[in-house]
């Protein structure tokens, strides 16, 4: 991935945040033992990962990280943090603890994780630093008193745009200035996503601005393949939502049955490109998928006649998951990261049927063990199965 690639090698060479670096760099240099750690709070892609690691390179810090989302129980995340406590000291020397991601914490670690955090930060003989990307998660909050925090935000478009040409100078692309803008304005201050955006080849497609439903609508309504591709690059969403939006429009609408199999079939391998991309983490694959649609699904429909579907989900059923439970909230941030997808699309458009599946005892148990959850979820998850409608 070009992300990693091209990630910056020196201080020099960090896009935006130049602030929250010099607070990181004073917190360096005044940590005494006992001292509060910190915490750095941004949206992904701003560099929070990046800085840490090179702060500490620059003022001679060997750095022991770990992941607090790899974590899942309390005494998971005692063992592990405990293990990178006891390396900093073996290492001697100047050694710093890096814990990333303690957001993700949420619904995966015991009561007790939060507390046991903060009290290592107080016996630690090396400094401590945390990250996190909801600067409004209980975690954040939980580990307020404990810690220094220090924002990062969003560099503008114009810094983005110029990271992505000094990328692409290195790389040899020829791509227009304007199909560069466009990349930049699109990653919304997000450089892996630029990064990634630049390296599929995803560039300058974005002509217009479309809804989701108008970008499904055009592709049903292409007069040819060139036309619907064209429609598919200008949706706003990730590209598993799209392939969802699609699905729903084709089992929703009505088709004729052969026309349904064929382009159900197109939609299934599309998914297992998908799937192969996000389990190995290659998205040049990513760049086959429009195309793939466009060809394939758009001749498998014929003469058009679909259109897009909103959320077959009953609206008291929406409101209940979006007013009524937290646990619902955790179970999908944690299913929607495996999936790919936004937590909002997975709780409106697929938790319904988890919930469902739950009423199948071997299910939700292994739903449980599978996302290592509590054990009280089990019960609750039986609870919200029995008030799911029968489909």
């Amino acid at each position: 991935m070009w992300s990693e690639k091209h990630r910056p090698k020196t201080l020099d060479e960090m896009v935006g945040n130049d602030e929250a670096r010099a607070k990181l760099i004073l917190w360096f240099k005044k940590w005494k033992p006992g001292g509060r750690a910190a915490l750095l709070v941004g949206p992904p892609g701003t560099g929070k990962t990046t800085s840490v690691h090179l702060v500490a390179e620059s003022l001679g810090f060997q750095l022991v990280e770990l992941n607090a989302s790899d974590a899942r129980t309390k005494e998971k995340l005692a063992k592990k943090l405990g293990e990178a406590m006891a390396s900093s000291s073996l290492l001697g020397g100047r050694t710093a603890v890096f814990l990333d991601e303690v957001d993700g914490l949420a619904g995966r670690a015991d009561y007790g994780a939060i507390d046991f955090i903060k009290d290592a930060i107080k016996r630690s003989e090396a400094p401590v630093l945390m990250a996190a990307n909801d600067p409004d998660s209980d975690e954040v909050r939980k580990l307020g008193s404990a810690a220094t925090k220090i924002e990062f935000r969003r560099p503008d478009d114009q810094m983005v745009l110029k990271r992505v040409l000094a990328v692409s100078r290195e790389e040899g692309l020829r791509v227009g200035d304007e199909e560069m803008a466009k990349i930049a304005r699109a990653a919304n201050g997000d450089l892996r996503a630029a990064m990634n955006s630049l390296q599929t080849g995803m560039v300058g497609h974005k002509d217009e601005e479309l809804t989701a439903s108008e970008s499904i609508d055009a592709f049903f309504d292409a007069v040819d393949e060139r036309e619907a591709l064209r429609a598919l690059r200008v949706y706003p969403g990730q590209p598993r939502e799209k392939l969802r939006d699609l699905f729903t429009a084709v089992v929703r609408s009505r088709v004729h049955e052969e026309r349904r199999a064929a382009a159900l079939e197109v939609i299934s391998r599309a998914d297992v490109v998908m799937g192969r991309m996000m389990r190995g983490k290659d998205w040049r694959l990513l760049r086959y998928l429009d195309p793939m649609l466009a060809s394939e699904l758009w001749t498998a429909l014929g003469d058009g006649g679909l259109r897009y579907t909103l959320d077959s989900v009953p609206w008291p059923l929406q409101l209940r998951i979006w007013n009524d439970s937290k646990k619902l909230k955790e179970m999908a941030l944690l299913l929607a990261k495996r999936l790919g997808t936004s937590q909002r699309g997975f709780l409106v458009q697929d938790m319904p049927f988890v919930l469902l599946l739950c009423a199948d005892r071997s299910f939700r148990e292994k739903l449980v063990k599978g996302l290592e959850l509590e054990e009280n979820y089990a019960a609750f998850l039986a609870k919200e199965a029995l008030r799911q409608p029968k489909r």
